[in-house]
This record gives structure tokens, sequence and C-alpha cells, in this order.
């Protein structure tokens, strides 16, 4: 803070080296700190879980990309084999691009505040640091670029080795920059003047919205209800207004239509139909948790903590609407899936019901224990997804156990809902 108050009272004075503007100095100070701020706010305990899942991952994929590209070595030469590396690490760069877009397109649309305007700073060092922070995100790809170019060991040539791991950090750092750049100007809109300002202060500058005129509401009622049930009443009024959580339950609202259509518009065999319908059925679920994720998370705890509820009513108010739903789309397969024997249908609804009551809890106690931080808890729960989906294709049935664990471990930090983290 001392650095930035230095920049604002003389923007052209130099560092001591006398090579380097001090704004320039407090960006990298900036990121620096926001980097050592992230990583003690996951503690030892994540960072232990996220190393092991890193390291499932880079097994995971140095696997899937062995075995295929010994084959193309052997069939058709090891310049065969190169190519291929270099397609897929160019895959990998194109993921990074991705990710690194959606990271500049979130911030464009929740800019941090109009705030950076009040510090004399050019708007191509803002923008720099809002690119450094969307690739941050896209760095994640290094560990399947590295667990790919760890699997051409022995079966590319060592120079094409050599050239792909000096030309791959130069190829992503083009790709992420090139993502984010066109992210930010395709994100960003301004009406009057503000078109003519540079793109970083479009979005400071549309930051703060005037929002729109608010529609007549009814007066108000007061009636009496039981605590979590006034909060399923909110969860559901919000939802049908706000487009956020409104996405979510269209969602699962779509993937749970497109289960038991598969049943009526497919000729494949009964099993295989199961099969496609348990894929949609599960999407259905993680909108689900997606949704409780969101709402549980989005009532900001200033807000919440004067109200006379405590954590089991907004457990209790989001839980047991969800168990309603589940329990009407389990039912759905005794109905529809006739070409099934009874017992079948029935032991399916058995055993389709415990992956989606941990794929559900997981969303509602991510989002209990991080209040006032809707997308973070989302990222986390769709971080949990990710990691067990690939686990159980590396392994039948161990992603199941890792989100197993997870739903331990987010419902071990429900106590959080009574002290929020800091933001």
């Amino acid at each position: 803070m001392a650095m930035v108050l230095q920049v604002h009272a003389r923007p052209w004075v130099q560092s001591p080296d006398m090579s380097t503007p001090l704004t320039t100095l407090a960006f990298r100070t900036l990121s620096a700190r926001l980097l050592m701020r992230r990583s003690n706010a996951l503690g030892f305990r994540l960072w232990l879980a996220i190393l092991v899942l890193g390291a499932c991952v880079v097994a995971f994929v140095y696997w899937q990309v062995r075995v295929p590209l010994d084959g193309t070595v052997r069939h058709h030469g090891a310049m065969a084999g190169a190519l291929r590396l270099t397609a897929t690490l160019g895959a990998c760069a194109l993921a990074a691009a991705v990710l690194a877009a959606g990271r500049m397109a979130t911030h464009a649309a929740h800019p941090p505040g109009p705030e950076w305007l009040a510090l004399p700073i050019e708007p191509a060092q803002v923008e720099a640091h809002f690119r450094r922070e969307a690739r941050f995100v896209a760095a994640a790809c290094f560990l399947p670029a590295a667990a790919a170019w760890l699997a051409g060991i022995g079966l590319v040539p060592a120079p094409w080795l050599m050239l792909l791991a000096l030309v791959f950090p130069l190829v992503w750092y083009g790709a992420t920059w090139a993502a984010s750049f066109i992210a930010l100007r395709r994100s960003v809109g301004a009406d009057g003047p503000a078109q003519h300002l540079p793109a970083a202060w479009r979005m400071l500058v549309m930051a703060r919205r005037t929002p729109p005129p608010a529609r007549r509401a009814a007066p108000a009622r007061f009636r009496t209800q039981s605590r979590w049930r006034a909060i399923a009443a909110v969860d559901l009024l919000v939802s049908l207004r706000t487009s956020a959580p409104r996405a979510r339950l269209l969602g699962a609202t779509f993937a749970l239509a497109l289960s038991v259509a598969v049943w009526f518009v497919s000729d494949r065999h009964p099993l295989e139909i199961r099969a496609l319908s348990f894929g949609a059925f599960a999407l259905a679920c993680s909108a689900l948790g997606a949704w409780a994720a969101w709402r549980a998370a989005s009532d900001p705890p200033a807000a919440v903590r004067p109200l006379p509820i405590t954590l089991w009513d907004a457990w209790r108010g989001r839980a047991l609407p969800l168990l309603g739903v589940l329990a009407v789309a389990l039912l759905l397969p005794l109905a529809v899936a006739l070409p099934l024997p009874f017992i079948v249908r029935l032991g399916t609804t058995i055993t389709w019901a415990l992956p989606a009551l941990v794929i559900v809890f997981i969303g509602l106690h991510l989002g209990l224990s991080l209040p006032g931080k809707p997308a973070a808890a989302e990222s986390l729960f769709f971080g949990w997804l990710g990691v067990g989906l690939i686990a159980s294709l590396a392994i039948p049935m161990f992603g199941w156990g890792l989100l197993i664990g997870a739903l331990v471990f987010a419902t071990r930090r429900l106590r959080r809902w009574h002290t929020p983290e800091a933001s």
C-alpha cells in the first residue's frame, strides 16, 4: 500500500535502481502478495490434497498418452509419433487459452470496481495485471502438458522433445495473451463517450452500472412460518428472478428431461440406454449441486448473521427441497424404463440414489461453508467433480471414493458458516 501511495503522489519517480518505474514494482508486489495470500488461504491439508490430486492427473494423462503414442510410433514411425505429441501439446495450449479467455470474461463481467481509476496509472498496466490474473488459472494446463511430454521420452526423438519443451511455454504464453486480449475487448461494452476509452478503463468505468428501475411489487405481507420454510421460499423466489441460479435450474431440468427422453428415442440395447440415461441424470445432479453451492453461498454474511436462523435452518431450507427433487428424479426410471424388468428398475433407482446424494450435497455443503463467495464455492464444486471424473477414467470406481472424501471434507467445513473466512 505504501508503494501504491508513492505512485499516487509521484507517478514519474523510478525505483532506486533507476531502471523500473514504481508502478511496475507496485504491480509486481501486488501479484506476489496475491499469490502468497491465496497460498496461505489453502492451508497445509488442502495443499496436500491438491498435490495428491495433481499426481493422479499426471499419472492418468501419462498413461493415456503413452499407450496410443507407442502404437503410433510402432506402426507409423517416430516422426508420426512426434506429430501426435505436438498435437497433444497444442491441445493443452488451446485449453489454456480457453481458460484464460473465460477468466478474463469473468473479470470483465464483475470487475473489482472503479477504485482503480483513482490511481494515476496507465490503462496498459491495469490490463496487463488482469491478463496475468487470467493466465493464473491457465497455468494448470502445464500439468497435463508435462505428463504428455514425459510420455514421449523413449518414443519421440530427443531433439524433437527438446524443441517441444522450449516451444510449448512460448505457445502457451502467446495463446493465453491473445485469448485474454480478445476476451477483454469482446466482453466490455460502453455507451457514449466511454466507447473511446481503452478497454481496461471501459471495464472499470462500467463496473458500477446503474441498476434498472425496480418493478412494482406487491405490498409485503407478514406471515408466520418456520424458518427453514422461509429460507426455501426465498431461494425459490431468487431462483426465478435471478439469472445465475435460474440458469443452473434450467440446466438441471434439461438434463433430467434428456435422461427420460433417451428411453423413447433410442433403439439400442436397454442396458446401453440405461448407461446413457445415467449420464444425463448425473449431469442433472451436477447442475443441482451447482445451484445449491451458488444459492447457499450467495447470501452475504453481514445480512444473514443478524437474522434469528441457525446452520440447521440454512441446511434444512435447501436440503429438503433438494431431496424432494431427487426423489422425483429417482422414481422416473421406474415409470419410463419399461424395457427393463421391474426388479431391475427398482435396483436402478436404489443404485442411483447414492451418487445423486453425494454430488448434490457436496455442492450444498461447500456453499454453506463459503458464505458470501458463490463463485468460489461453485468453482471448488466443479473442481471436485472434474477430479472425480478423471480418477474414474483412470481406475474404475476410484472417482466415487474421491467424491465421498470430498463430501466428508465439505461436511467438516460446515462450521465455517458461523465464522466466514476473510475475503
